[in-house]
């Protein structure tokens, strides 16, 4: 009987220690994950408080085109840039609030920037204006005159293709879309 004591002593031992030892571990992992906690929550407020945003989204351009022809711009733009294409299109059905196939939403990619666009089927009071606009960098003049002249093409030229003083060659145009492009010679 004594040794059969021992033995659950021991065993009782045993399991006591490891039980301190776990008990000791969970409660040091507990302290580790608030300290953690607390320092994310005390980053993310420097981070608030500093004025910027803790979000890792992307950022991207979205035209709104109001005629329908989202898609028409679309190709328009991927055929004038390499490294373009069309990533994604999703259209709407003939059960939809807007025409049937027009765009709902499509993703694309001009010289590897991601933009995005859609037909809007609601009529806004307003449309693109020039005070956001693409801006180009060409590096050559003949880049730079094919992009002027077929952006321009049944659009507005806002400052034709000149020396302003700020760069070799700028030019300032809306295309037939309504939407505005910078043009510069870097």
């Amino acid at each position: 009987m004594k040794i059969k004591l021992v033995g659950t002593c021991r065993t009782f031992s045993i399991v006591f220690i490891i039980f301190i030892g776990i008990y000791g571990c969970g409660e040091k992992l507990e302290q580790e994950k608030s300290k953690n906690e607390a320092l994310k929550s005390e980053s993310t407020v420097d981070a608030a408080s500093a004025g910027r945003l803790t979000s890792h989204n992307q950022i991207s351009t979205f035209l709104t085109f109001q005629e329908n022809n989202a898609e028409e711009a679309m190709e328009f733009y991927i055929s004038l840039f390499d490294n373009s294409r069309v990533i994604d299109v999703q259209r709407y059905g003939k059960d939809g609030p807007a025409p049937e196939g027009s765009i709902m939403l499509a993703k694309f990619s001009l010289n590897g920037k991601e933009m995005r666009c859609s037909d809007s089927y609601i009529k806004h009071e307003w449309t693109f204006t020039p005070g956001v606009s693409m801006f180009v960098e060409c590096n050559t003049m003949v880049e730079l005159e094919e992009l002027f002249e077929k952006l321009s093409a049944g659009g507005q030229v806002m400052m034709p293709l000149d020396n302003y003083g700020f760069s070799q060659k700028f030019g300032f145009v809306e295309d037939r879309f309504g939407v505005s492009w910078q043009l510069n010679l870097q």
